[in-house]
């Protein structure tokens, strides 16, 4: 039964105290952006995109014993960086992390610091430090010309289904128009994708919603039979007030099967002025639920460093014997098995953090 946690994962209340990570300025850190956390051993793992001084994007690694309190590893050394003659040989963005006994860090990569062309590359690792690239080429590439995810695809968000023995990515696309939306793809073991026939599997709303421009940089669990998406969105609004986009959102989804997902009626569930308000955020969530806590975290990218929100469980929806049922599922890792005229088209930032003109586009007036 679902239905008495709807409020554990749409009421969500930003940390005081944000934000709970900074760039050192240094470097390799002269931006931050999108966090990937996962909980394992009682210990927060973050990895997260760095933009360095020499224009290159690279992934670096935080732990946290309370997922506040962060402490960057190797003084904020980054531990995967581009390569360095292979597509990914320039900027790498966008990391997800996965553990299913061994690490696994989906990423962006790309030869250039401009966006189209970028796909998904897969790293390995044993001790989520070191890590061997799987293959020379990505595992997931844009489209053909003239599809959806045609231009690049981004923000990869990967989680294992036990029940049908498959794993699910989730990302965003877009085509020439920089229209963002979401798309999915399944893979028997994490390395072979095939595209959703049914993509993209979550699109804009209509032209007044507060989505209604774009719909990116998703992240999903699964619970039971039940898939839960949070991502983020932009309203066509906003854009036409000043050319900008000043505020963002992010919203909740759900599925039965991982295909065909409903927005939740309550949409957007926290956005940019929310409090304590954020600037160029929130964007790029990364969601976790932490058993012991009986809550989910959500750690989420700014023009300044990495928020946190949390939604809590309890007293809500128990079993008989006390224990909320969400925590039958959810396996020990705590995560995922669980733009001259003024007119025409221009560029905004979509990937904020790692300091990369991204794939916001997208109506000049």
């Amino acid at each position: 039964m679902f239905l008495p946690f709807l409020t554990a994962q749409t009421v969500w209340i930003k940390y005081p105290a944000n934000p709970v990570m900074v760039r050192e300025g240094n470097f390799y850190e002269e931006t931050i952006g999108s966090p990937s956390v996962i909980l394992l051993r009682d210990t927060f793992r973050m990895y997260y995109a760095a933009g360095g001084r020499d224009t290159k994007g690279r992934i670096a690694l935080a732990l946290s014993t309370d997922g506040i309190h962060w402490t960057k590893y190797g003084s904020a050394t980054p531990v995967f960086g581009p390569d360095s003659t292979g597509w990914d040989s320039h900027f790498l963005d966008t990391p997800d992390i996965l553990y299913d006994g061994q690490f696994k860090l989906y990423y962006f990569g790309d030869s250039d610091n401009d966006p189209p062309g970028g796909a998904i590359g897969l790293a390995v690792s044993s001790d989520g430090v070191s890590w061997s690239r799987v293959g020379t080429s990505p595992v997931l590439s844009p489209g053909a010309d003239g599809d959806w995810d045609g231009l690049f695809l981004e923000s990869p968000t990967v989680l294992y289904d036990p029940s049908s023995g498959l794993y699910f990515m989730y990302f965003s696309g877009a085509d020439t128009t920089w229209r963002v939306r979401i798309g999915g793809a399944t893979s028997p073991d994490g390395i072979h994708w095939t595209k959703m026939p049914e993509n993209p599997v979550l699109t804009p709303g209509g032209a007044s919603d507060w989505d209604g421009f774009a719909v990116a940089t998703p992240t999903v669990l699964k619970r039971d039979t039940l898939f839960e998406m949070w991502y983020c969105g932009a309203s066509v609004e906003d854009i036409l007030a000043d050319g900008d986009i000043d505020t963002l959102w992010i919203g909740y989804a759900t599925s039965n099967d991982g295909v065909v997902w409903t927005k939740h009626p309550e949409n957007p569930l926290i956005g940019t002025y929310t409090p304590p308000a954020d600037v160029r955020g929130p964007w790029a969530p990364d969601v976790v639920f932490v058993p012991s806590r009986g809550e989910f975290m959500m750690w989420y990218e700014t023009a300044f460093g990495f928020g946190l929100a949390t939604s809590s469980t309890t007293g809500v929806g128990e079993e008989e014997d006390g224990v909320p049922d969400t925590l039958a599922v959810y396996s020990a890792d705590g995560r995922r098995v669980k733009a001259a005229d003024g007119r025409g088209v221009f560029l905004l930032l979509l990937r904020y953090g790692s300091g990369r003109v991204r794939s916001r586009a997208i109506i000049r007036r």
